[in-house]
């Protein structure tokens, strides 16, 4: 990945493009995982990644996961102005009498419900590690923790998250 930081930073787009392939599947998971809406992930990946290309030149590469805490930090400011803006705005369709949207039958809502009741700290590390498929070193770096810590938080969330599924009847 180091050579490829090192290309984009010079203004190689072909490098830029590779990183963007690496990085956006996961990206866009962990969006979705905390907007619940697959057009703002989208639209949130795409401001990242420009957000990327313009902070590249102060970024010293120090390892991949460093570089991708870097990333999800993007992501993590970006978040916060989405949700900041989504509190200061009311969309109007939401609430008019007869609006509704079917959803899918199958999804993840049941799972959803019980990882919200979760600290927020264990609801960030099962969003990069299961939305995300993040390495423990690349939570670690995103949570600006230790590795260590980052196994530890995610053995007491699953644990947690167990108990509370069991507690309402449903076993993970």
């Amino acid at each position: 990945m180091e050579t490829l930081v090192q290309k984009a930073k010079t203004g190689d787009v072909k490098a830029f493009q590779e990183i963007f392939e690496s990085f956006s599947p996961k990206l866009f998971l962990y969006l979705l995982s905390r907007t619940s809406a697959r057009e703002d992930a989208l639209d949130l990946t795409q401001e990242i990644f420009i957000d990327l290309w313009k902070e590249l030149g102060v970024f010293e590469f120090r390892s991949d996961e460093a570089f991708s805490g870097f990333i999800f930090s993007i992501a993590k400011r970006k978040l916060y102005h989405y949700y900041r803006a989504k509190r200061e705005t009311l969309p109007l369709d939401e609430n008019l009498p007869g609006a509704s949207y079917e959803m899918e039958t199958v999804d993840y809502r049941y799972l959803m419900k019980h990882i919200n009741m979760l600290a927020e700290k264990y609801q960030e590390l099962l969003k990069l590690r299961y939305w995300s498929g993040l390495t423990f070193a690349e939570i670690a770096s995103v949570l600006n923790i230790r590795e260590g810590r980052a196994k530890v938080w995610h053995h007491r969330a699953i644990k947690k998250l167990q108990t509370l599924m069991e507690q309402h009847g449903e076993a993970i």
